[in-house]
């Protein structure tokens, strides 16, 4: 055969051979769009405002949307997950790509969109930020501590039993509660009582999302509103649990444990899980925030939030922003978590203006640990575990490199899972050196133990928090100390010494370090989705608060329990809202929110203005704490305060980009969006945020005197570098028929910068008495 018969054989080959191929990609693609046709999965249809005051009129509405989608009743009885018909109008519904598509076409649906995953983000605190109450007793006297408000709490349960949540001193239920105690797993309606006064748990999102129920599969979860997790029952009792004595850790930070409103009651609202695909689903979430509504709280703390990138408000594929939106427009104060991605900018999250956005920082509590080497020098590290070989002599001290399975492996830097050499790691403690986020002193101390270590000494950039390693000693230090720690190896075996270590017992200390200081972890500003709104709006304890917990599971456990996170921070801004609400019950969210961020604090223990636990340790600014560290005493008589009605919010979804038509259907207003020059700007915030100043702008806000009847206040000024800055009038007189009124500030550059980073300043009003603070910060952008 020719050598050119054989090529165009083998090109006529090559021709079936791509043919062929192209032919089953294209079958493919055909399978996978019938596939991806024929497959449901959980759409949120969002309709706004409802435009029934009967509940099961707009369920009716719902399922004939459904019916005359899907064909027939029962396809949409089998379809339907959540009807929303108390707060706002929509349903969740299990809804193929092309349905979803058909549905968001019918009259009266403002959007529709996937449900999604959102992730969830103490005795000494209190005391910290001045509330000083000894004992019950002495609580009583000096206040109401929220009697007569119900703090709804959206999150991962309650354990009912422990005793932040005892009844004994609680007051009646408010008559306007309409809420329930569902039962469930573990959970019957005498778990309920004047503290708890309503739980509720939502399943239906997140079980299809898993594909799988949570029970089984080893999971500890509970099918009722019981806290697995403990994650809710920290929460809340941060929020409003009863006084407890002698409540510790293993003994640690022992003292009388109290939420920052002992007397309000609590409405439990469990929407996040112990699942492997993340914790609340958004059809849970919006389903809980619909409840609430109906049930007659007054404030809600969410400890939970998306992952960047956020979505626009505009869309209202954020279920937070969707529920907090309709609670707010109800008078339903929201606290939200903001993040735990920091120390990094542009990360907060929750960044709707409707909601109080709370950072985390430090309180002045620590727990130092001696780590005392065999030459006698000390160093320090910090532990919350006293392990039983804390109090035992001296034992062989290894750094981990020396005891790796395999010396090539940096694996064993940071002491990974199965890095290590059982013979070689057996009754000694190692030291261990953090290489990534990814490995933590947990996992460490695990590999360690699994390796027949005796404990671990973890050496890590600085990070607030501290976690639980079991009875196993694990001792955090900085890398500093961890250096110190292997110069001291080094030397011991250059002189053919075996280097030696004792862990000592950690202890309780208080006062001794400058805070507050905002946490490493706690995510800043400014807000990538909004940024004339300025975010965080406040900061709150967050780092190494003890709560209650769940029990379960534990061994020597009190019921208490140390966590981290903005988590934590959130429901101390929940307590303090619900001690405002109680002494001022006709104010409005805004209202008191208001009222925190203008009387926060700047400045620490030392004196000094707080700064932050990042990698530069600078001043904070308004992107890391808003308006400041909340000061619950002064928050209670602010003086002025900036309110905001649901009109204004209209307006500043306007300058978001909705139509007039589109705002119409998200709340029942026959309002129009209004052209003005800087709409975005002049939301009535206690806050003012210029993200793009190009030469000059003219900010409006308006305060209402919520003080002495008459008073004058006067407008102390400190401008941002490079930006001049007019305020007037300079002078408010208030009086018994003058108690409202508006003010402009002006702001002019004089930096001769194309581009300039954002600048901080403040507008203070004050009478003498009150001083209320309204952070500033301005961003000049193409100035000549």
């Amino acid at each position: 055969m020719s050598t050119n018969a054989r090529n165009m054989r083998w090109n006529r080959m090559d021709q079936w051979l791509v043919v062929s191929a192209i032919l089953l990609l294209l079958n493919f693609l055909f399978l996978s769009q019938i596939l991806a046709e024929t497959t449901t999965s959980v759409h949120i249809v969002y309709m706004g405002d409802k435009i029934y005051d009967n509940p099961d009129t707009t369920k009716k509405v719902h399922h004939k949307i459904l019916s005359s989608l899907l064909g027939s009743k029962e396809a949409a009885k089998n379809s339907i997950l959540y009807s929303y018909r108390h707060g706002f109008s929509g349903f969740a519904a299990r809804l193929t790509k092309s349905q979803a598509e058909e549905v968001a076409k019918f009259p009266g649906v403002v959007s529709v969109f996937p449900n999604r995953i959102h992730k969830l983000h103490t005795t000494r605190s209190w005391d910290f930020i001045g509330m000083h109450h000894s004992s019950s007793n002495t609580a009583s006297n000096e206040s109401n501590l929220g009697e007569g408000t119900i703090i709804g709490v959206i999150d991962t349960g309650i354990w009912p039993e422990s005793a932040s949540f005892n009844e004994e001193a609680m007051g009646n239920i408010p008559s306007r509660w309409k809420g329930v105690c569902e039962e469930g797993e573990q959970f019957s309606s005498k778990n309920c009582n004047k503290k708890i006064i309503g739980a509720r748990w939502f399943l239906k999102g997140v079980s299809h999302h898993a594909k799988k129920l949570i029970h089984g599969n080893e999971s500890i979860e509970y099918l009722s509103a019981r806290d697995a997790i403990g994650h809710g029952t920290h929460t809340a009792s941060t929020a409003a649990g009863y006084f407890v004595g002698n409540a510790n850790y293993r003994g640690l930070a022992s003292g009388i444990a109290r939420g920052g409103a002992p007397l309000a009651h609590l409405a439990i609202y469990k929407a996040c899980w112990d699942i492997s695909v993340g914790g609340c689903s958004g059809a849970d979430i919006l389903k809980a925030f619909d409840k609430a509504i109906h049930d007659g709280v007054d404030i809600l703390t969410v400890s939970l939030g998306l992952n960047l990138p956020l979505f626009s408000y505009v869309d209202q594929r954020d279920t937070i922003a969707i529920g907090s939106f309709h609670a707010t427009a109800k008078g339903i104060t929201v606290i939200c978590s903001a993040g735990n991605s920091g120390p990094n900018s542009l990360t907060v999250s929750n960044t709707a203006p409707w909601i109080i956005t709370v950072a985390a920082t430090t309180i002045d509590r620590a727990f130092p640990t001696a780590i005392v080497l065999g030459n006698n020098l000390t160093l320090w590290g910090e532990s919350l575990d006293v392990g039983k070989h804390h109090s035992i002599g001296f034992v062989e001290l290894t750094y981990s490199e020396r005891v790796a399975l395999d010396p090539n492996d940096d694996s064993a830097k940071d002491c990974q899972s199965g890095s290590l050499n059982a013979t070689m790691a057996a009754g000694k403690i190692v030291l261990c050196f953090s290489l990534s986020e990814e490995q933590d002193i947990v996992s460490a101390s695990l590999a360690v133990r699994e390796a027949g270590g005796v404990g671990v000494i973890f050496a890590q950039s600085h990070e607030d928090g501290l976690n639980q390693c079991g009875s196993f000693p694990c001792v955090k230090v900085d890398y500093e100390v961890g250096t110190q720690i292997v110069s001291y190896i080094r030397r011991a075996s250059l002189f053919a010494r075996f280097p030696t270590a004792s862990l000592r017992a950690p202890k309780t200390v208080i006062g001794k370090w400058t805070s507050p200081r905002v946490a490493s972890f706690s995510s800043r500003g400014p807000s990538t989705m909004s940024p004339s709104v300025l975010k965080p709006d406040i900061a709150a304890p967050g780092v190494d608060i003890l709560a209650a917990f769940t029990p379960k599971g534990t061994t020597k456990n009190s019921g208490f329990q140390f966590l981290s996170g903005t988590s934590m921070s959130c429901p101390h801004v929940a307590g303090i809202a619900s001690l405002i609400k109680s002494k001022h019950p006709t104010w409005s969210p805004a209202a008191i929110r208001s009222a925190m961020v203008t009387t926060a604090s700047q400045f620490g223990n030392d004196g000094g203005f707080i700064s932050e636990e990042g990698s530069t340790l600078k001043e904070a600014d308004p992107f890391d704490i808003g308006g400041g560290h909340v000061n619950p005493i002064k928050a209670m008589d602010p003086g002025l305060i900036y309110d905001i009605t649901n009109k204004d919010y209209i307006q500043f979804l306007c300058s978001m980009g909705y139509s007039s038509s589109s705002i119409r259907k998200v709340i029942k207003s026959t309002r129009s969006c209004e052209k003005e020059k800087y709409q975005g700007l002049n939301l009535n915030l206690p806050s003012i945020s210029v993200p793009n100043l190009e030469k000059a702008a003219k900010v409006i806000r308006t305060v209402t005197n919520v003080g002495n009847i008459t008073a004058v206040y006067k407008a102390l000024v400190k401008a941002p570098y490079g930006i001049e800055v007019r305020v007037e009038p300079q002078i408010l007189s208030f009086n018994s028929d003058t108690t409202v009124l508006s003010f402009s500030v002006s702001f002019h550059s004089t930096q001769k910068v194309h581009h300039g980073d954002y600048r901080f300043g403040s507008l203070t009003w004050t009478d003498g008495k009150h001083s209320v603070r309204t952070p500033i910060v301005v961003r000049t952008i193409k100035f000549e």
